[in-house]
């Protein structure tokens, strides 16, 4: 199932989108010896220029000083770049064009939740690499990422739609000297729609602010929706038992963790009052799926809206109590 084929050269990693995933990763890269570019906002690149990028782990607090930029056309890329693609989905396709603007054979892997980014990203580029992520990654204040757990997390990489090659490989040596756990697998979509199945809870969380025990049942809803509707459109995905069963290192407790408030990405964006979620790309997917099916997902799409609604209001996470979200989903006393 998973292959470890790499090769002796090492790459420039541009990481697009230096965020809760992105920037973690790229402070993890960077202070293990790759060289690192980020590409962001300008608030958060400003603060990263000014004062190096502050990245706050298990293990200590750790200061990288990373090339920071505002757009890939500041880079003067070479045959020894790679792209790590980590903006949230809504803005996959406003990246990419910006990308292929300078350089149009770069090789992208797409670290991100969803499971359309991949597809998006080979209108652009010959060479696409799809990436299921866990990583527990926090990105509330520009300038400084939290990494909650140690290791910081793990990655499964593929070529995209399939395959792996000596690239992959090559990728996946940087980021286990990194710290992380990486594996190459030449089937990763199934692990990436399986992750999009844990991730249909984060507008659920980002809606509530509630306790996991509280939300259980509306996480619940959506999952079961979902399961249904894949299993009618014939799409394979892998669950997170799945996964633990096939690989050792999912089952292992990390060394240390960091407790904080903030949830997932989506928690997050409506925390930075960003004005958009990623909603429409992750429970999107069920309800898109639903409709090719003559189905509807109205749990799913019920969270879209709302989730959608709160951020272009700027609202803080924790609008609805969870007790509020299951009447408005229909699921009372479920």
């Amino acid at each position: 199932m998973y292959s470890r084929i790499e090769n002796n050269q090492k790459y420039r990693v541009i990481i697009y989108g230096p965020g809760a995933i992105g920037g973690s990763i790229g402070g993890h890269l960077a202070l293990s010896g790759t060289e690192v570019i980020l590409i962001g906002r300008s608030g958060h690149i400003k603060k990263i220029t000014e004062n190096g990028l502050r990245l706050v782990t298990p293990t200590g607090t750790h200061n990288p000083k990373i090339t920071a930029l505002t757009s890939p056309k500041q880079i003067n890329f070479s045959a020894n770049d790679v792209v790590f693609l980590c903006v949230k989905s809504q803005d996959t396709e406003g990246a990419l064009r910006e990308l292929q603007a300078v350089n149009k054979d770069v090789p992208v892997f797409c670290f991100q939740n969803g499971v359309r980014n991949e597809e998006t990203a080979t209108g652009y580029f010959p060479r696409v690499y799809g990436v299921m992520v866990r990583i527990g990654g926090e990105y509330v204040t520009d300038g400084e990422i939290t990494v909650r757990r140690d290791p910081p997390g793990w990655v499964i990489i593929g070529k995209y739609p399939r395959g792996t090659d000596s690239l992959a490989g090559t990728i996946a040596m940087q980021m286990r000297k990194a710290g992380f756990h990486a594996l190459v697998t030449p089937e990763v979509m199934p692990y990436k729609w399986g992750k999009l199945m844990s991730n249909l809870a984060n507008a659920i969380g980002a809606i509530t602010n509630a306790k996991w025990e509280e939300t259980r049942p509306i996480v619940q809803a959506a999952q079961d929706e979902a399961k249904n509707i894949l299993s009618l459109a014939g799409i394979y995905w892998i669950s997170q038992e799945e996964l633990e069963r096939q690989w050792a290192e999912m089952t292992e407790k990390p060394r240390n963790v960091i407790t904080t408030e903030s949830q997932s990405s989506t928690w997050q964006s409506l925390a930075r009052k960003q004005g958009s979620v990623e909603t429409e790309y992750l429970n999107g997917e069920i309800v898109r799926l639903a409709k090719s099916t003559g189905k509807s997902a109205p749990v799913n799409e019920a969270l879209i809206r709302i989730s959608g609604e709160m951020a272009a209001k700027r609202e803080v996470p924790g609008k609805y109590s969870a007790g509020d979200l299951k009447d408005l989903l229909g699921l009372a006393g479920k």
